[in-house]
């Protein structure tokens, strides 16, 4: 094994609740990141104030290998006293957005920063993606229904959803996107899916640890909820953390933004 010290150190960007579940789901990413990159030291951020408070107050630490939960700028400054310069920063994001714009603003003054890049940063990872989904796809009989989050504040950042959209329609049958905000919505895909005439609906959500996005919003008993809405027979997976092809698309950006790093030295 190389010298740990030496290499650069990989930060993990959560933007997801403390919820108890949610954390046991983000271990999964944990075990993932350290078993592809066990030359690398890897380091959590748990942006929201709100799901550091909860989890600071259980404890401070979080999974198994007890990771201190902190800021950006904690695990930054934290660098800095420790002499570690060289570091890669990954969001657990799915596309651009405002909260990938909080991790680009935050200083990081005397470290040498490389961003990697969302799951749906290039174009070809469109395919990619909708390919390693396939598996996940419902049966003949199901309507399949994968379920992004969006921006409504900003459109522009949900242009990859629509291509994924648009890919979906073209490659697949009774396979549609829907989002919780901005475009493409659910009104098409719910009016696809219920012309389609299947009494089954699988949803997958297209969030990495979907936590109550998953509960409430699509197969909660609320009456907004996607299930709510569709009224049909509803199965759905857990979210793409479960998924190891999809997280290997995403541990690419890692990939990418080590090898600047190999091509200095």
């Amino acid at each position: 094994m190389k010298n740990i010290s030496k290499r650069p150190v990989i930060i993990i960007v959560n933007f997801s609740s403390g919820a108890p579940e949610v954390v046991k789901d983000l271990e999964r990413i944990d075990e993932m990141v350290m078993a592809r990159y066990p030359d690398n030291e890897v380091r959590w951020v748990f942006a929201y104030g709100g799901s550091r408070k909860k989890l600071l107050a259980s404890g401070g630490t979080t999974f198994a290998r007890k990771v201190p939960v902190k800021s950006l700028e904690e695990v930054y400054a934290d660098l800095r006293k420790e002499g570690k310069r060289d570091v890669v920063v990954q969001n657990l994001l799915i596309t651009t957005g405002d909260s990938e714009y909080s991790t680009l603003m935050t200083p990081a003054d005397g470290l040498n920063v490389e961003y990697a890049y969302p799951l749906l940063q290039t174009p070809d990872n469109i395919g990619r993606v909708a390919r390693a989904l396939e598996p996940d796809f419902g049966t003949e009989d199901t309507v399949t229904i994968i379920c992004g989050h969006g921006s409504e504040k900003m459109p522009a950042f949900n242009l990859p959803l629509l291509r994924l959209d648009k890919y979906l329609r073209t490659h697949y049958h009774n396979v549609f996107l829907a989002t919780l905000d901005g475009p493409p919505g659910n009104e098409a895909a719910f009016a696809d899916a219920l012309k389609s005439g299947l009494k089954k609906v699988k949803f997958i959500p297209f969030i990495i640890v979907p936590g109550e996005h998953l509960s409430h919003d699509i197969i909660g008993d609320n009456p907004e909820s996607y299930k709510s809405q569709l009224r049909l027979e509803v199965a759905s997976t857990p979210g793409l953390y479960a998924s190891p092809a999809v997280m290997s698309i995403w541990m690419e950006g890692i990939d990418w933004a080590l090898v600047k790093f190999s091509s200095l030295g």
